[in-house]
């Protein structure tokens, strides 16, 4: 089991619940975290960064369509903070968009390492952590 902490975060609650028990049943982490929108993982993101020990990693996986804040908006505000974390935050863009301009603005964003269709896979997630 990595150390890492997972942020999940997506509005619809089966695709997290889903998510959850796959990442559980290949004993990635037991850090996880859930949040339905951008504004609360924002939020999350400096309780982690308090709360961890310089250099943790956190691997945050984002859906781009969610009220409030999407995820879009999450990596413009997630920017601006950026420089303010210890934590290392390695984000992945989770989308069921069939839009390539999202693919492609996703994968144009520096802070995003990868651009993944819905849902995550066995695959998709051990390749995420590298195992």
């Amino acid at each position: 089991m990595t150390t890492s902490t997972i942020m999940l975060i997506d509005d619809d609650l089966s695709v997290n619940y889903f998510h959850r028990r796959l990442i559980t049943i290949l004993n990635l982490t037991d850090d996880i975290h859930t949040f339905f929108n951008g504004k609360q993982a924002l939020e999350g993101i400096m309780t982690v960064n308090k709360d961890s020990e310089p250099g943790k990693r956190v691997v945050i996986f984002l859906d781009l369509n969610m009220p409030l804040v999407n995820g879009w908006e999450f990596l413009e505000e997630f920017e601006k903070i950026k420089n303010q974390l210890h934590i290392h935050c390695n984000i992945h863009v989770i989308s069921a968009s069939l839009n390539p301009t999202d693919k492609e603005k996703a994968e144009k964003n520096p802070n995003v390492i990868s651009y993944i269709s819905k849902p995550l896979s066995k695959e998709t997630l051990l390749h995420c952590f590298n195992v």
